[in-house]
């Protein structure tokens, strides 16, 4: 064994902290390189001093360790820091290491410090930067994971090593589905126009940006979609190892390209956009052409000033009462229908227009109006009501002569029965007079007998018993024909008033009613009328329009009865179906063949012999039925009969389709 003096030349030459110690942990040594470390005499540094160097907050954790070793006799290491000379704390590696006598009792322990502090610090360094490449790969992969872009790398043989999951959905696949296959293979009918660019980019090392490619894709493969698409090169010391990509997928920004110039240049109605302020924005071609102002003209001016600030009389519509500008400040859309608009030239045109907001971000940016001109509608309506009129008036027309005589059979009885009473009036005036010659007291001289047979044989002159019998009826009958002609002219009136524009509640019962005493003449000799009408809302609706279709339908019926051998019978039944009211018409006539059934709604389009109908009968049904929101539909069988049933909504609005 080496004498002690030469360990401790031994311990002084280690570049190490060393100390011994007794077993309760007293220091007995330190070699040299403690009192350079610390600055202090080795004296200084023996006995329990050594803790007074420890950091503070290290000192419980250095007295625990050694605590934890002396009970348990064990070798222990451990690392804190421990004060320089200069004051600083420098990171130590601690070990200790019980030497034990020949009884195996511990009679010392032998301890070593290293500085570590450089080695500490670089450990930390490293840490933070793993933390740091850590949180940026992390925040990568949000970012490729959230991004609206396609993101995505290929390797040196166009073999997908990575993509996001926008990449994917645009190639019609998950992201996870693209990684370890080829360009080719994902995206098959695009890889003939996109290698030249990839190999470009591998070759040149330049990158390839905002390159519009346009396409099908495996998920869509009947429609092109369009992408905006960048190609970097991705390099590693130095080496081109492959691509990245980013892609933009342009789809809904062509189609909506698409859509506005469509909307712009080919809509037939007028489209304008206007700010916040009423100013123009943007102006279609059909607003120009109808206004008879550029676009560039109107730019920037207030739309209210220019183009609606009149009404439909020509008076000036203030700018607090214009209802477009009252919808903007509340961003409400708006429909109006009545209203005329100013072109360049100071003339007006009638115009329907319907105003949105334009929401942008957390406001109304503005509004969109759309607007037509009505000038040919309103002719065409106009139209419309004449000629619907001038129908009922020919209807009428032709139905003149029955109502003639519908007229003037209760009015020759009445002639008759008024003649009659005439005469009756004048025999019982003569028996009054007889009557009150009778009883005048100054012809005393003729006695009472006399007069009673006098009397008596007036009333035999008179016809008492018949005239009591026959007066009575010959009133009643009168008031009837009286009443029949009232209900015939009232119906006549009905069918020549000229609907308004505005659709008001009727009685579609009394409509059926007031149809059936028109035609009455038309059809009584042909058939029997049923009515078995249900009982029914009031419908909203123009009656006269629809006493017209009802008098073609019945006048059709009777004419379908002209060729039968035995009477014919028409039967008219209304009933309630749901918000619908069906009106059913049906005869037992000569019926409709089948290749003609899908023809008697076209206009002109007629069966009947020259002068007996024009073939705008049915043709004017359905086109008044269909206005009404409602429908007409034919059951015919040849030689049974025909059966046509309407569908009037209940409230005028066509229902919804389920």
């Amino acid at each position: 064994m080496l004498p002690e003096s030469d360990l401790r030349v031994l311990a002084d030459s280690l570049p190490h902290i060393m100390w011994a110690s007794r077993p309760d942990g007293f220091t007995e040594y330190v070699n040299r390189w403690v009192v350079e470390y610390t600055g202090f005499p080795a004296e200084a540094n023996c006995g329990w001093g050594w803790l007074s160097l420890i950091h503070p907050d290290d000192a419980d954790h250095a007295r625990a360790a050694w605590e934890e070793a002396s009970r348990t006799e064990t070798f222990f290491e451990s690392e804190y820091r421990i004060r320089r000379a200069d004051g600083e704390f420098r990171w130590h590696a601690w070990r200790s290491l019980p030497i034990r006598g020949g009884d195996g009792q511990i009679v010392r322990w032998i301890g070593t410090a290293t500085d570590i502090d450089e080695r500490r610090a670089l450990e930390e360094s490293l840490h933070r930067s793993e933390r740091k490449t850590a949180e940026t790969l992390t925040l990568l992969e949000s970012i490729q994971s959230a991004a609206p872009v396609g993101l995505g790398f290929v390797d040196r043989d166009f073999r997908y090593v990575r993509a996001n999951d926008s990449l994917g959905a645009m190639a019609g696949c998950t992201a996870d589905q693209m990684v370890g296959r080829t360009m080719a293979e994902v995206v098959p009918a695009l890889w003939s126009g996109l290698e030249p660019i990839y190999r470009g980019v591998l070759a040149t090392g330049e990158a390839a940006l905002g390159r519009e490619t346009l396409g099908p894709t495996a998920a869509e493969p009947d429609r092109i979609r369009h992408w905006l698409a960048s190609c970097y090169p991705v390099r590693v010391e130095g080496e081109i190892v492959g691509v990245g990509i980013v892609v933009v997928d342009l789809t809904e920004r062509k189609d909506a390209e698409a859509f506005r110039s469509v909307v712009m240049e080919k809509m037939a109605e007028g489209l304008y956009a206007q700010d916040d302020h009423g100013r123009l924005t943007s102006m279609n071609r059909a607003a120009s052409q109808m206004l008879g102002w550029t676009e560039a003209e109107l730019l920037g001016r207030r739309m209210h000033d220019v183009v609606h600030f009149q009404a439909v009389d020509g008076t000036l519509i203030p700018a607090s009462e214009c209802p477009m500008i009252k919808a903007r400040g509340d961003g409400l859309p708006i429909r109006v229908e009545d209203q005329v608009f100013t072109r360049k030239d100071g003339s007006t045109f009638p115009v329907s227009y319907s105003s949105a907001p334009l929401h942008t971000g957390s406001g109304t940016g503005g509004v969109v109006v759309v607007f037509r001109d009505m000038t040919e509608a309103r002719e065409r309506q106009r139209r419309e009501v004449e000629t619907r009129h001038d129908q009922q008036l020919e209807s009428l027309g032709r139905l003149s002569a029955g109502i003639a005589h519908e007229i003037n059979t209760p009015i020759q009885f009445v002639g008759d029965n008024t003649r009659f009473l005439a005469e009756a009036c004048q025999e019982m005036l003569d028996l009054l007079r007889v009557y009150r010659d009778c009883l005048n007291v100054a012809n005393g001289e003729v006695d009472w007998d006399d007069r009673i047979a006098r009397a008596a044989e007036a009333e035999r002159a008179a016809d008492i018993e018949y005239l009591t019998e026959e007066v009575p009826s010959a009133i009643n009958q009168n008031l009837e024909g009286v009443e029949r002609v009232a209900s015939l002219v009232r119906a006549m009136k009905s069918f020549s008033y000229k609907d308004s524009r505005d659709r008001s509640y009727a009685d579609v019962n009394e409509a059926l009613t007031t149809t059936v005493t028109v035609a009455r003449n038309e059809v009584k000799y042909v058939a029997d009328v049923v009515l078995d009408l249900g009982e029914l809302p009031e419908v909203l609706c123009h009656a006269g329009d629809l006493n017209q279709v009802f008098l073609n339908l019945l006048v059709n019926a009777a004419d379908a009865m002209q060729d039968r051998p035995e009477r014919g019978e028409i039967r008219i039944s209304t009933r309630v179906e749901g918000p619908m009211v069906v009106v059913s018409i049906a005869d037992n006539g000569s019926g409709i063949p089948e290749h003609l059934q899908k023809r008697i709604f076209e206009p002109f389009f007629t069966t009947k012999e020259v002068g007996k109908g024009t073939g705008q009968g049915l043709a004017l049904a359905r086109t008044v039925v269909d206005k009404h929101g409602g429908g007409i539909q034919v059951h015919s069988t040849p030689g049974e009969g025909t059966e046509f049933v309407l569908r009037l909504p209940i409230d005028g609005k066509r229902p919804e389709p389920k």
